[in-house]
């Protein structure tokens, strides 16, 4: 551990046990909430690591015990991801996701525009899938790749930015068409279940996300369009997508199964009295993997295969599940609500906009998911005060967390594309900063829409 790490460690630690002798009764439980946020974004042990300090509490608070824990880390939506994960992995091992990224590249056209285009459709649609941390890995050597059969020249550098950073953007924005795409969009879900009884299903959440998906892509396309397709031509030849293997078409008949059940289990439940859901749906599709053949008495998937789960992914989806328990059972989020409705001179439509604004701009520093985990129980109960709906209020939230655009910090895919060295964070800033304004609004009128809509 290095010494600004350590020092990290004590400040979190002198801070926390301040209030905790400062506050009185249950708001001591924002010490530990401190806690937490400030080891997510400074980051003295891994994020993952921190996810697990509820059990640390457990002695010394009563608004958490070991049935919350469990509850937490056992949440249908953490199984639900990790069935999406099983998914990935399949599409992963046999290059599933190539194929289709080449496909989408073709069918777009070998010019400037269509390389950007095409990048950035292919990514988006991975992303919808698998996590975007994976599709910016996947899409990083394939688009270096495709640049190394471009004459050098200022133009080819030029775009050579643009393409990298659409494939960052869109693997942030293709993440929120699904509700399995992001770890935001599963912990708001999660969060709505358990505090406020409101389940959303995978095509519920479709209507909104997916719309959203295409809107974003489109406005970051022109954006990136304007700033970085050079006027002169560039000369390239990309080659076609080669015929799909056996067991290429095997995952991607797994995977039909498996959405096509996402999408009409409301209907087959209906019509058969079995009790689908999400969850049960990307388990099956998970297991199927390991039942289907891959030639020489071997399985699409294995449980070596296993391994390579992002294990620290669920860890932190219990832990935030654990902090807004905690701060749910404390009864802190509803006076705190309260305080702020009563004494304010703002409209509701102006403390969305500002709460909007303060998560866009926040999830540039810390995790989207652990901010996420923060928010949606307070604005699920101011809305909740407001008698506004609670689910278009919390999607808003979890539909900025993923649009973090400026900082290499502030998602994964954006510190995928940062380490080719092709990029400064001056030119990342100067261009998030206008997407994040541009998200700010598209998701305030969007979710405005659905509001006045339902």
């Amino acid at each position: 551990m290095r010494n600004g790490s350590q020092l990290h460690v004590w400040i979190g630690l002198v801070i926390a046990l301040l209030l905790y002798q400062i506050l009185e009764h249950n708001w001591r439980v924002f010490a530990f909430a401190f806690l937490m946020i400030y080891y997510w974004i400074s980051q003295p042990i891994p994020i993952y690591l921190t996810a697990l300090l509820p059990f640390i509490f457990l002695p010394f608070t009563e608004y958490l015990d070991y049935s919350d824990l469990a509850l937490s880390f056992g949440n249908k939506m953490i199984f639900l991801f990790l069935g999406g994960f099983m998914l990935a992995i399949a599409i992963e091992k046999w290059h599933l996701h190539q194929y289709v990224a080449r496909y989408v590249i073709s069918f777009f056209g070998q010019s400037s525009v269509g390389l950007l285009g095409g990048f950035m459709a292919a990514t988006a649609f991975l992303s919808m899938w698998i996590s975007n941390t994976a599709t910016a890995l996947m899409m990083l050597p394939m688009v270096l790749g495709v640049f190394e059969a471009i004459p050098r020249s200022k133009a080819k550098r030029k775009l050579l930015v643009g393409v990298l950073l659409g494939v960052a953007f869109a693997a942030n924005i293709g993440g929120t068409a699904t509700i399995i795409g992001t770890p935001p969009n599963v912990q708001m879900a999660a969060i709505l279940h358990d505090n406020f009884n409101i389940s959303i299903t995978f095509f519920e959440w479709l209507k909104i996300g997916f719309p959203f998906m295409l809107i974003m892509l489109l406005l970051a396309f022109y954006v990136l369009k304007l700033f970085f397709i050079p006027k002169e031509p560039l000369l390239f030849n990309l080659s076609k997508p080669i015929k799909l293997s056996v067991n290429q078409l095997n995952v991607l008949i797994v995977f039909g199964v498996t959405v096509f059940l996402w999408m009409t289990h409301p209907l087959i439940s209906n019509w058969t009295g079995i009790p689908l859901d999400d969850t049960f749906i990307a388990i099956f599709g998970g297991l199927l993997l390991f039942v289907f053949p891959a030639g020489n008495n071997r399985r699409l998937l294995i449980w070596e295969d296993m391994k390579r789960i992002p294990w620290g992914i669920l860890l932190l989806f219990g832990g935030g599940m654990a902090l807004a328990k905690m701060l749910a059972n404390a009864g802190v989020i509803k006076q705190l609500v309260h305080f702020i409705t009563e004494n304010s001179d703002m409209t509701f439509w102006m403390l969305l906009l500002m709460i909007l604004a303060l998560v866009l701009f926040a999830t540039e520093l810390m995790s989207n998911l652990a901010l996420v985990s923060l928010v949606i129980p307070l604005i699920g109960e101011m809305a909740q005060v407001l008698n506004m709906p609670i689910l278009y209020v919390c999607a808003g939230v979890a539909l900025v967390a993923s649009c973090a655009f400026m900082l290499p910090i502030a998602t994964p895919p954006n510190a995928i594309i940062f380490s080719s060295n092709r990029i400064t964070v001056r030119t990342m800033a100067k261009v998030g900063f206008i997407l994040n304004i541009i998200t700010l609004f598209v998701v305030y009128f969007w979710i405005s829409f659905w509001m006045k809509l339902g």
